[in-house]
């Protein structure tokens, strides 16, 4: 990735209210309830895809170095945006089904993260409207795995289109119609490998 010094001050000057509203530690949620759909990447990666700086491509998928067994990943193209693991449809079909249930995953990167930049960390986007999540500064993960875990509750602290702290219902809207299930896989500007594993999507209990 390739950021500007006048880019990355106008993203944090943009995003630092948002992270002190919506701050979430990584590991303050903890998943409750029956899974709807778990994903180890054991054997495949599962249907997931990437977006990367010049499109959609598929992960790179590893049977071994996850947490444990296997996982997906995907090396930065350092000419963009921050890129992010695209979920399949089998995740979609049941949003609707998660509303104040937990999405959970562990994450790794190439390299130890000192800060990094504010991003969304999760997004949701339907036909009614997008909603996107941010666990915060300093909650990104280094080069062992890391574990995140968020609820699809307006308590938990969800942005409506990047703007206003996301209601129930808009919440409910977006999930019941879900266009595309994102996951933040970049932390750190310039080339950099993420991994994904163990993701998680389960019913409220």
């Amino acid at each position: 990735m390739v950021r500007t010094m006048a880019g990355v001050a106008w993203r944090v000057a943009l995003a630092v209210p948002l992270m002190v509203l919506g701050f979430h530690s990584a590991q303050g949620q903890s998943p409750t309830g029956p899974p709807l759909v778990s994903h180890d990447f054991t054997t495949s990666a599962q249907g997931w895809r990437i977006t990367s700086d010049t499109g959609t491509t598929d992960p790179i998928f590893n049977s071994r170095g996850g947490n444990p067994g296997g996982c997906i990943a995907a090396l930065d193209e350092a000419i963009g945006e921050t890129w992010y693991f695209l979920a399949p449809g089998a995740v979609l079909q049941q949003l609707s089904a998660a509303e104040s249930g937990t999405i959970s995953y562990s994450l790794k990167q190439s390299s130890d993260v000192d800060g990094g930049f504010l991003d969304d960390d999760v997004v949701i986007v339907g036909t009614a409207g997008r909603i996107g999540y941010r666990f915060g500064f300093q909650s990104g993960p280094g080069v062992n795995w890391k574990d995140f875990s968020v609820r699809l509750s307006e308590s938990a602290g969800w942005r409506w289109n990047w703007g206003a702290p996301a209601t129930q219902a808009q919440i409910r809207s977006v999930l019941a119609a879900p266009l595309r299930l994102e996951v933040r896989g970049e932390y750190v500007t310039g080339p950099d490998e993420g991994s994904l594993d163990n993701f998680l999507l389960k019913a409220r209990e």
